[in-house]
């Protein structure tokens, strides 16, 4: 007869004896990490209680990407009433400990301001230069914002120009439209046209609004390009359709005028 039979019988009997006394198997322990993964896939299906309790559980591990997560939740309104004073309560922490999207967060509500939190673009500024150093990219192109329009801080074309690069190298076709207009209006840099429409045009490729926008203003005006309001026209047109209301003003104004 085989050995094994005796001891499943054994532990039927066991587990018999377990149930009758009321015995609970015990849950399973689910782990930061997981507990993060399980938070964003919730939240990606908009499942957002089972986003905030697995967060939760992470961040009772001692994992500050948990309080980022409800922080997120609050400062975007998704899944909870958009509330910036209470995102802060969260973001707060994970800054602290380092991590460059909680700072950027935190950076872009000091900028704005809101319902209960005070404008403070020199905080923003601090906040974005964190993140920046840590390699966070629309936080690089927030920092050139900050330098080539003087907020928070004296306007300082050279850093523009220099945060501008970082995040454009990266890609961020904001940061290619600061580099655009920097030289287009020769702040910086030396005056250079031709140079200023390249960098529009890697950014409009890529879908950006305002560069767009820029482009349009180029020929509209005959700047660094032969006057040409028909293209003028239809790239305010692209631009009002990537989502720019400034092209989309200038539109408006232009047909009330032909009218």
């Amino acid at each position: 007869m085989s050995r094994a039979l005796p001891r499943l019988a054994a532990l039927a009997i066991a587990l018999l004896i377990a149930a009758c006394a009321g015995e609970k198997p015990k849950e399973r322990l689910v782990g930061a990490e997981e507990a993060i993964s399980l938070a964003q896939k919730a939240e990606a299906e908009g499942r957002y209680q089972d986003a905030v309790d697995n967060y939760l559980i992470a961040k009772n591990q001692g994992d500050h990407r948990g309080e980022l997560g409800i922080g997120m939740l609050y400062a975007t309104g998704r899944g909870e009433v958009q509330d910036f004073s209470e995102a802060e309560q969260w973001l707060q922490p994970a800054a602290k400990a380092g991590l460059p999207e909680a700072q950027y967060q935190l950076g872009l509500i000091a900028d704005s301001g809101g319902t209960g939190i005070v404008q403070d673009r020199r905080a923003a500024l601090d906040y974005f230069a964190k993140a920046a150093a840590s390699g966070h990219v629309a936080a690089a192109y927030h920092l050139g914002l900050a330098y080539h329009y003087g907020r928070g801080t004296r306007v300082d074309e050279k850093e523009a120009l220099r945060w501008y690069s970082v995040a454009a190298d990266k890609g961020n076709t904001d940061a290619l439209t600061g580099l655009g207009l920097l030289y287009a209006q020769g702040r910086g840099v030396p005056e250079n046209l031709a140079r200023a429409r390249q960098y529009f045009d890697r950014a409009a490729a890529a879908g950006n609004a305002e560069a767009m926008r820029q482009i349009a203003n180029m020929y509209l005006e005959g700047n660094g390009v032969k006057q040409d309001d028909a293209q003028g026209y239809a790239w305010l047109k692209r631009a009002a359709d990537a989502g720019s209301e400034q092209a989309a003003r200038r539109m408006a104004t232009q047909i009330r005028d032909d009218n």
